[in-house]
């Protein structure tokens, strides 16, 4: 067909905007659709499959709609090696973007009258994830889907998608799929929601795109599951002004398009001569389109929107509320900035609306018809539920709040309600609610509440290293100069830092659930404490010191005499066993500090002290005779803490900075003629990772090297050929 004779965009008005564009489900697809979901609630499997025999998803008589994980699995390492990585690549994308907004919503709690309240942020247990599978094999919907519900906690998550393509099977096992349901439409949307007795269980919600009966499907269920958004047919808004290149928009318009016969495109913009120059660019492109079939009819959908300024053009795109709006004016940045409803939005004429599309990062999946007006795209808040909860201790000081209560509920003629309130002020002490004494012990505080309470050292010689490992940890927190408590952001801990000495009795105790001190420490306040982890740093003797020229002494000589220490518990049972096999009782005096220095001031006749180079000792006139104990820092625990999960999370992170100091990561080139000596050389933790370069004859390799043999395995991968050898330094390693 000559280009000349293709379709271009009608021109129309602001006030001419069709009724279409806000309407996101179409009445008859909705009849429809409630028909088949009928028909399912009723007959189950038989159901289902007669609707997808029906509509081709399944041969007919053909039974096996489901894919199992282990197929999946079969069906990504039958892929190529390119295609194996390109899945991988992408579904790391989108998983680092949905962890990152997993992490800015937490559990947090606060104080009430008489008590606390606060809420919990937990995943759903169950998704379905839809992946439309009509035209073309859409992997990147699978991946948009299934991974964000996998970075939300989702416990088990079936994929739907008819027909199902290999790559779409691949793209389900990258993305942590349990199932995968080879069937789409309405009557999928029916088998996820209400199940299908023993061969399916429902979910607890439906996200991902469809055509216009998905969609439709999906407004009929809602509220009986979850659902995302009403994501029907895609579109994309471009405003754009004189500075725009026709040829670019003409493009983006069309990757919209070939999605769809009922996809709408669209074009905003205050110049004639922008709308002209794009249509002709569309008929241009269309001529040579492989998918025009499709594209076509969605041209003809589409329209271009004459408006007499930029500002008209962003309220012309708030009121449509466009999934995707992309902005190519002089000024982008500040157009967009000023824009208020959209699905997703694409700034400049470099950010086209495709790398959305294809995992950059931001989810895909977003609302269409107007409904971006109201919702916002999928995200691991789609699949996260907000659980709030309050807690009364002290009726006394929650008196006046029940007692409002107990009003409201008179006042709203819910008499109930406030006898329920009045029950409350009749169990305190006199009646009122009032408290006839002010209760002023601690002992009531909530010390442990939903936050896990983690001290670390405020000063001495461990204190430095620790900030590292928190930092190492990823918390993140503000402490005031000269404040000794903390709150994370980022996760429920508060940082409490305390005197060293202190720390091993105020977890042993239960006051705190996790802290970090010296083995020392641990030993001298005697308490039960879970030791979680040795750190490695902070290492010393704890050793019975005598002036030199007693070198030759044993230990038991010193049994009755005068011992100067700060670890009093820990050398009176050293000195016991001595005292009474020699029949005599040791004098053990404590100091705080300075304790090399009381034998010279003749205050002792030998100390114990920690000894970790022997410099101070040597200085003194003193030598080590016997060692009591090695040290070195450790995280320890409280063994009846509440917030184990929490704390084998902090024990994961710091073992993962511990290990990343041990290594570095190596990459470098290599041709396959070499490549198995270079795994030889450096065959890293469990095995190297290795990648096909452009050169079908060269690979990639990247793998960790203990830091103790970095420079010789460099020179010897160096010496039988391998090339662009680059190290670098490990921040955490898991």
């Amino acid at each position: 067909m000559p280009s000349s004779d293709l379709p271009t965009l009608r021109i129309i008005k602001a006030d001419q905007l069709p009724a279409s564009c806000f309407e996101p489900v179409d009445p008859q697809a909705r009849e429809q659709a409630l028909a088949m979901i009928e028909d399912v609630k009723a007959n189950k499997e038989d159901g289902l499959l007669k609707h997808a025999w029906r509509l081709g998803d399944l041969p007919s008589g053909d039974r096996k709609y489901t894919v199992t994980r282990d197929e999946l699995r079969a069906a990504f390492e039958a892929a190529e090696p390119s295609l194996q990585g390109l899945l991988e690549r992408v579904a790391a994308r989108v998983r680092t973007f949905a962890e990152a907004q997993r992490a800015s919503i937490t559990t947090v709690s606060t104080e009430i009258e008489g008590g606390a309240a606060g809420q919990q942020v937990v995943p759903v247990s169950s998704a379905g994830c839809y992946a439309p599978g009509g035209r073309y094999p859409l992997p990147s919907s699978v991946i948009m889907t299934a991974v964000t519900a996998r970075a939300a906690g989702v416990g088990r998550v079936v994929v739907s998608s008819p027909r199902p393509s290999p790559v779409t099977l691949a793209a389900a096992y990258v993305a942590g799929a349990d199932l995968l349901l080879a069937v789409g439409g309405a009557h999928a949307v029916a088998a996820l929601a209400y199940g299908l007795g023993d061969a399916l269980a429902p979910v607890d919600l439906i996200c991902g795109p469809g055509n216009k009966w998905v969609t439709a499907a999906k407004s009929i269920v809602s509220g009986f599951c979850g659902i995302d958004m009403l994501a029907g047919p895609s579109e994309v808004l471009v405003i754009a002004d004189a500075s725009a290149d026709p040829q670019v928009v003409a493009a983006d318009l069309l990757a919209q398009a070939e999605h769809d016969v009922e996809a709408r495109p669209i074009l905003v913009t205050p110049d004639a001569a922008v709308i002209a120059s794009v249509n002709r660019a569309l008929q241009s492109q269309l001529e040579t389109l492989t998918t025009s079939e499709v594209a076509i009819p969605a041209v003809q959908k589409g329209f271009a929107v004459l408006v007499g300024d930029i500002a008209e053009a962003v309220r012309v795109s708030d009121r449509i509320a466009p999934e995707h709006l992309e902005i190519q004016t002089a000024d982008a940045q500040a157009v967009g900035e000023s824009c208020a409803n959209y699905g997703g939005l694409f700034i400049g004429a470099h950010a086209a609306e495709v790398l959305g599309d294809y995992g950059a990062g931001p989810n895909h999946t977003l609302p269409t018809g107007g409904t971006a007006r109201s919702f916002g795209g999928l995200s691991v808040f789609t699949f996260l539920r907000t659980r709030t909860w309050m807690r009364v201790d002290d009726a006394h000081a929650a008196g006046t709040m029940i007692s409002d209560a107990k009003r409201l509920g008179e006042m709203e003629g819910l008499f109930g309600h406030a006898a329920a309130a009045a029950a409350r002020l009749a169990s305190a002490p006199n009646g009122t609610g009032s408290p006839s004494k002010r209760d002023v012990s601690t002992k009531r505080w909530d010390t442990t509440s939903d936050r896990l309470h983690f001290a670390l050292p405020k000063k001495g010689r461990i204190a430095e290293k620790c900030l590292q490992f928190l930092k190492a940890s990823g918390l993140e927190y503000d402490r005031p100069e000269r404040v000794d408590v903390a709150l994370v952001r980022n996760l429920p801990i508060t940082l409490v830092f305390l005197p060293a000495a202190d720390i091993a009795k105020y977890v042993g105790e239960g006051n705190v659930d996790l802290g970090i001190t010296g083995e020392d420490i641990i030993a001298e306040a005697g308490v039960s404490v879970e030791r979680e982890m040795a750190l490695g740093f902070g290492s010393c003797r704890l050793s019975l010191l005598v002036p030199t020229q007693h070198a030759s002494a044993r230990a038991s000589d010193y049994a009755g005499c005068r011992i100067v220490t700060s670890f009093p518990e820990v050398t009176r049972a050293f000195f016991a066993p001595l005292d009474a096999a020699a029949g005599c009782a040791t004098s053990i005096k404590f100091v705080s500090g300075s304790v090399e220095a009381a034998c010279k001031l003749g205050l002792a006749d030998a100390v114990v002290d920690l000894v970790e180079t022997g410099t101070t000792m040597r200085a003194a006139g003193l030598c080590e005779l016997e060692t009591l104990l090695e040290t070195q820092a450790c995280l320890i625990s409280n063994p009846h803490s509440p917030h184990r999960e929490l704390i084998a999370k902090i024990k994961a992170r710091i073992q993962g900075h511990l290990d990343s100091t041990k290594y570095r990561l190596g990459q470098y080139n290599a041709s396959r003629a070499i490549l198995p000596q270079c795994v030889r050389i450096t065959p890293g933790k469990k095995s190297p990772s290795i990648l096909p370069l452009e050169d079908p004859e060269y690979v990639a390799v990247s793998v960790m090297v203990p830091n103790k043999e970095l420079a010789e395995r460099v020179d010897e991968l160096i010496a039988i050929g391998a090339t662009d050898v680059m190290v670098f330094q490990i921040q955490n390693y898991r």
